[in-house]
This record gives structure tokens, sequence and C-alpha cells, in this order.
């Protein structure tokens, strides 16, 4: 049986995972779904007031965003996030997923895709592009990843997601 986050009955959590293509924002969005979240990735931003005016949520939601996204840019985000912030019913956090850029360079070279942001040309120029974009919501971030293989870096954002969004065990009662 695992362990899954409380039903929110009168707050609302919103954890919005960013990053730079290729950094493992998508699998950190997976993982939060299996530890209980509902999932939604790449959602455009202006989008997100129709969805916590809809019903109240039964669980809390993990949104990936992407620069690919038609209205996103990093001071929407910033602003989306102060917003929310300022509402009691919404508790909201940021998590960055990040990787230096000779890891992403490989990783396009690997799986052979285009980087979405030089699609024509290099994956390096699309990357630089990607971190200039980003560089304001990085700074807000309590949790980065710089690790230098993918799958030392996912661990270790699982392991922050799971130290800050799971519900910690009671501890026994002395007797």
């Amino acid at each position: 049986m695992t362990d899954s986050p409380p039903i929110l009955e009168e707050t609302s959590r919103v954890i919005f995972v960013s990053g730079p293509s290729g950094a493992g924002r998508s699998t950190a969005i997976r993982t939060l779904e299996d530890l209980g979240f509902e999932a939604i990735d790449n959602l455009p931003l202006s989008l997100l007031p129709r969805l916590l005016e809809g019903p109240p949520l039964t669980r809390p939601i993990a949104l990936g965003t992407d620069t690919r996204n038609r209205d996103y840019s990093a001071q929407a985000l910033i602003s989306t996030l102060d917003m929310l912030t300022t509402d009691p019913s919404v508790l909201a956090d940021l998590v960055y997923l990040d990787c230096s850029s000779e890891v992403l360079v490989r990783r396009f070279s690997e799986t052979r895709r285009r980087h979405p942001l030089a699609p024509e040309d290099r994956p390096i120029l699309g990357i630089e592009l990607e971190r200039d974009l980003l560089a304001p919501v990085r700074a807000l971030s309590p949790i980065h990843t710089s690790a230098p293989t993918r799958h030392a870096e996912i661990s270790y954002a699982v392991f922050c997601l799971k130290k800050k969004y799971l519900p910690h065990p009671t501890p026994p009662t002395p007797i």
C-alpha cells in the first residue's frame, strides 16, 4: 500500500514543476502522480483559474509548465505564483529541475530529438535560449537538481518531493 497525500478539504495544494526541456520535468510530474497528485503537464497558465474555480479539489495538483506553451512567460508564471500565495485557500509551490547544458545536449543527441526552441538548429542554441527564458523562475525555486546523470537527478528530485509533500509518520507515543 502506498502513502498518498491527504484529501484536501479547505486548502488546495498546487505544485508547479518547471525546468528546461530534457531536465526531467515530465518524469517528476509522473512521480507526483504516482504519489497521489492529479498531474497535468503543459497546462497553459491562462487555464489555471478555471481549473481552480471548478469543483473543490480532492487531491493536490502537480502542474508541469513549459516554455513551449502558447501563453508561457516567466513573468506570467511568477505572477501566478504570487497570486496563489496570497490566497489562503491555496498552498502553491515551485520545483525547478535542472542539469548542466552538456548533459542536456547529450540527452537530445541520444534521443535524436530536436530541441523545441531550436528545431532547425543545434540543440545548444535552444538550451541557451530556454535557460535565459527560465532564469527568473529558477531563482524562485527551493528545489534544484544538477546531478550528472538523469537517474541520480530524478532520484534526488523524487526524494525531495516525497520528503516535502508526503505526510510524515507520527512518532510513537512513549509508554
